[in-house]
């Protein structure tokens, strides 16, 4: 089993003093203890923190100013790099403050995507890969003219899909994500130059775009809020690389001022009354993948300014097990050792953790359940009518 990063800034699973960074390994041991494990994301900071307050620093000084904080703390700077708002604005973040980013890098399937890119018409997510040429394309282009000493590399992740030595145990080399394609497209040494940088001792930060705020309404009062699939998206196998750190620019709890302008930013906007009629979108439980879509196509202007709201961005997936962003890996691969190798590593997940830990769609476990932070409390929400808001318990969550 590859060594996993012990990073609690990216959230951890706890039984009283033991501790997993790995949510497989975490549900396997609530499994067998018969209770639900407590997700800790940064509770320590997050739970002192008074959010009612909105920060009088402006968002574009305290994106550089993470970005600076960064900077200051690793020899070498790696962006993974999609093309949308989150990652877009982390690397403005860098190059619009010239403060340094070493190296911006996009993960293609290249070999696997005969038939399924190249349409700016489809938005369904499993065109994912035609983000590449109508978004990140033309982003990487600009970087190659305005920060020239950024190294832009676009990794051809298949490769180490079909050459790499793996059976069903590669679920254990990501956290919540198991699609074919997760566990390699973002493995931390899976280009060669990557390892060798690595081997190099410098102190290396691999950094990710996540996320915007969640927010919501409970009972007319505003909340902020984290989630655990979120928080999982990065890949912490690491090895015995303890020179390899993964950061989250905006989820971080060495600037929580960020997070607090961004959320008060965003219920500013939906309190006006003019806009009043769209805190729907945010009432708890807001499990609605079409209410979730439309509350980040709404708040990305407000909190992303320099991004470009019209860049081609596909629709997000539905589920972990069978994300429609692999796609190219169902169309092309069906007949392929390496597809029977990703059957067998769901399998041994759902034959060795407890049903209650999936969420299903048609009978059909399609993913692990999510876990959330507790809530924190922004202010209290203004609309005119008194009804708007009712108590539910969200389902697929586990609350804290």
């Amino acid at each position: 089993m590859v060594q996993q990063e012990q990073n609690p800034k990216l959230g951890f699973y706890q039984f009283g003093q033991q501790r997993f960074y790995n949510k497989v390994q975490a549900l396997l041991a609530a499994t067998h203890h018969d209770r639900f494990p407590e997700w800790n994301f940064n509770r320590e900071v997050f739970g002192q923190y008074d959010w009612t307050l909105e920060p009088t620093t402006p968002l574009r000084d305290l994106y550089r100013a993470r970005a600076q904080q960064i900077r200051d703390r690793y020899d070498y700077i790696r962006l993974e790099f999609s093309g949308g708002g989150d990652s877009t604005t982390t690397m403005y973040s860098f190059i619009n403050n010239d403060i340094h980013l070493d190296e911006i890098v996009f993960r293609y399937p290249k070999t696997g995507d005969k038939d399924v890119a190249d349409d700016p018409f489809n938005y369904k997510p499993e065109n994912t890969l035609s983000e590449f040429k109508y978004a990140a394309q033309p982003l990487l282009n600009w970087v190659a003219t305005h920060s020239p000493r950024t190294r832009v590399v676009i990794h051809d992740y298949t490769e180490n899909m079909l050459t790499q030595e793996y059976e069903e145990d590669w679920v254990f080399r990501t956290k919540d994500y198991f699609q074919p394609g997760h566990c390699f497209k973002h493995d931390p040494i899976g280009l060669i130059d990557h390892r060798r940088l690595a081997d190099s001792g410098k102190r290396i930060c691999i950094l990710w775009g996540v996320d915007k705020p969640k927010i919501c309404i409970e009972e007319s009062k505003w909340y902020l809020y984290f989630m655990d699939v979120m928080a999982n998206h990065s890949n912490g196998s690491i090895g015995d690389y303890v020179n390899l750190t993964n950061e989250y620019f905006f989820w971080s709890p060495d600037l929580p001022e960020l997070l607090a302008k961004q959320a008060h930013t965003i219920i500013n906007w939906f309190n006006l009354p003019s806009n009043q009629h769209a805190q729907y979108l945010c009432r708890w439980p807001n499990y609605s993948y079409t209410q979730r879509t439309a509350y980040e196509h709404l708040i990305k202007p407000l909190i992303y300014p320099d991004y470009d709201p019209t860049t081609f961005q596909t629709s997000k997936p539905s589920n972990s097990f069978y994300n429609e962003m692999d796609h190219w890996f169902y169309t092309n691969f069906q007949d392929t050792p390496q597809y029977q190798r990703w059957q067998a590593g769901l399998k041994l997940l759902v034959d060795k953790i407890d049903k209650k830990y999936f969420n299903y769609e048609m009978n059909r476990p399609v993913g692990f359940v999510g876990f959330i932070s507790p809530f924190y409390y922004l202010g209290d929400a203004i609309f005119k009518d008194s009804n708007i808001n009712t108590h539910f318990k969200f389902r697929g969550y586990h609350e804290l």
